[in-house]
């Protein structure tokens, strides 16, 4: 099944304004780092690719990097949207102190898998670019403004990946 194209600007239904409102309180934010982050993968092997907890708010897909210390193969449910041809994957960690591991993986080791396709990483560094996905990002899913005030007072800039087809 191929990745589902995901319009950054897309058009929500109210029931999934109801559910990205729920994920952005502090209870909904518990499940998602906590319960949905790492049962999703799971879940999404299960139903060929069909269900995921990220289909109620922000979608999403499992990425399968190579362990940047271990070399070993890894697998982690990140949100995603397309710009043009390339997938854009936002480093948030939930507004956490740190990167997510998978940033690191992708950052030694660039050639990965996301839905099952195959892709090269590389991080968005020229500002402007960085400033214009960004701003898609918080369209696509406005938790990433959230994620952003909470890094910023603590000093951490959110990396932007841009995984480019192979």
């Amino acid at each position: 099944m191929p990745l589902p194209f995901v319009d950054p600007e897309r058009h929500t239904s109210g029931f999934n304004r109801v559910m990205t409102k729920l994920v952005r309180s502090r209870s909904g934010k518990f499940l998602a780092q906590h319960v949905a982050a790492r049962t999703d993968p799971w879940l999404m092997r299960a139903s060929g690719g069909k269900l995921s907890w990220g289909m109620f708010a922000v979608p999403s897909a499992t990425l399968v990097s190579t362990g940047a210390k271990s070399g070993q193969r890894r697998t982690a449910q990140i949100s995603y949207f397309h710009d043009g041809d390339d997938v854009i994957a936002v480093a948030s960690n939930f507004g956490g102190d740190k990167h997510p591991g998978w940033y690191y993986n992708l950052v030694a080791h660039p050639e990965c898998e996301l839905g099952g396709e195959r892709f090269r990483a590389a991080e968005v560094t020229d500002p402007a670019d960085y400033q214009r996905l960004y701003g898609l990002a918080e369209r696509s899913y406005p938790g990433y403004g959230d994620y952003r005030a909470a890094t910023e007072a603590i000093g951490r800039h959110i990396p932007v990946s841009r995984l480019s087809p192979r």
